[in-house]
């Protein structure tokens, strides 16, 4: 009995000694589920902790800290205000070892999502480095964008990111014309989260030959045809000042058509035409619209 007693005395010793365990982590909330670790607490904090910071005003962050707590603020929201910001400071607790793993006091209507932004050269809009946008309310998603350029031997990458109204992503817009290479790609990564924009430029892969066939055009005195390739799908014409001034022609995807890309400027572009069989866009050899599939 007395060696019972003495190990129910030192296994109650031990646990107290060990303290509770609990989550630790510090930064926006989207990503505590992947970054979060464990600690253990010391003797006067017997709660586990998640704790929401929101500043707004002229600064507009939202910071998640999860931890143990002695208890003082738990399930309380307090406020406050510093020069031109307003603070809110929501902190739930729990008292079982690593109870706070999905303890995430809610925003409610309040929330936002942050994204990465910029605009330039690959390397220096790849990774997480880079400034954050507080998106629009009706903007719940984040939206990064690898678009390639080339004009004859001269191929240029952009990288966009930024805040985007749909988690869906169009998919590849892009054309070519099969002539002096001319041709557009625009590849999107959506995703949900704040900040969880953070990948680096991707090629588009132009994929093999599917069957279609289009005339290709890229001024008066050139033209043909070419073979389309991987999800250009759509024979295209890019349309002028009239239905007959056409600018160029090729291949095209379905994105594209629809015009799900960042602008960007062609001389005397005006409106896109696209169909979906072989040689059904415009036949610059009979100056007519060819619908021939022959």
């Amino acid at each position: 009995m007395k060696l019972f007693l003495r190990s129910g005395l030192y296994s109650t010793l031990l646990y107290l000694a060990v303290g509770l365990q609990c989550y630790h982590y510090k930064g926006v909330p989207d990503h505590a589920t992947t970054e979060q670790t464990v600690m253990t607490c010391d003797s006067t904090k017997p709660h586990c902790s998640s704790t929401i910071m929101t500043y707004s005003g002229l600064l507009h962050v939202g910071v998640l800290t999860k931890g143990c707590s002695s208890g003082e603020t738990c399930n309380q929201t307090l406020t406050g205000s510093l020069k031109h910001i307003d603070t809110s400071q929501t902190s739930h607790c729990c008292d079982k070892d690593l109870c706070n793993q999905d303890l995430v006091p809610d925003l409610g209507e309040d929330s936002w999502t942050e994204c990465l932004a910029c605009q330039g050269q690959p390397l220096a809009c790849g990774g997480s480095d880079l400034p954050s946008l507080r998106c629009e309310p009706s903007q719940k998603s984040c939206i990064e964008l690898s678009i390639t350029t080339t004009l004859s031997q001269d191929t240029r990458h952009t990288m966009i990111k930024s805040c985007s109204n749909t988690s869906t992503c169009p998919g590849l817009a892009a054309f070519s014309n099969g002539q002096n290479h001319i041709s557009y790609a625009s590849s999107p990564h959506c995703c949900k989260g704040s900040q969880c924009n953070r990948g680096h430029f991707k090629d588009a892969d132009p994929g093999s030959e599917n069957g279609l066939e289009c005339y290709s055009h890229s001024s008066p005195g050139e033209s043909g045809t070419m073979k389309c390739r991987g999800p250009m799908t759509q024979c295209m014409d890019l349309i002028g000042s009239s239905p007959d001034d056409v600018v160029m022609s090729g291949c095209a995807t379905e994105a594209f058509c629809q015009g799900l890309y960042p602008q960007f400027n062609i001389p005397g572009w005006k409106n896109t035409l696209c169909c979906g069989h072989s040689r059904c866009n415009h036949n610059h050899k009979k100056g007519t619209k060819g619908g021939s599939d022959e």
